[in-house]
């Protein structure tokens, strides 16, 4: 079932494709945010947990790079 993202959502997206622009191509995620990206499309977005204390890397699919650009377009 598809589902709309929400502004919320679209917003994270957003965040990621700024941030991980960084060397290793990947995006710091705070231990707030980790769960917020758990619910998220897993078709959107890779997201890996970093040590024991909540906190996570995140970075695009290639799904989720398509949507930001077709974002811009619109």
């Amino acid at each position: 079932m598809e589902t709309k993202l929400n502004a919320g959502q679209k917003h994270m997206l957003k965040l990621i494709a700024k941030e991980q622009e960084c060397p290793d191509g990947w995006a710091p995620v705070s231990k707030p945010v980790y769960p917020l990206l758990q619910a998220m499309p897993g078709e959107l977005v890779e997201l890996h947990p970093v040590g024991d204390e909540g906190r996570g890397r995140a970075r695009l699919t290639h799904a989720g790079q398509n949507l930001i650009d077709a974002m811009a377009w619109l």
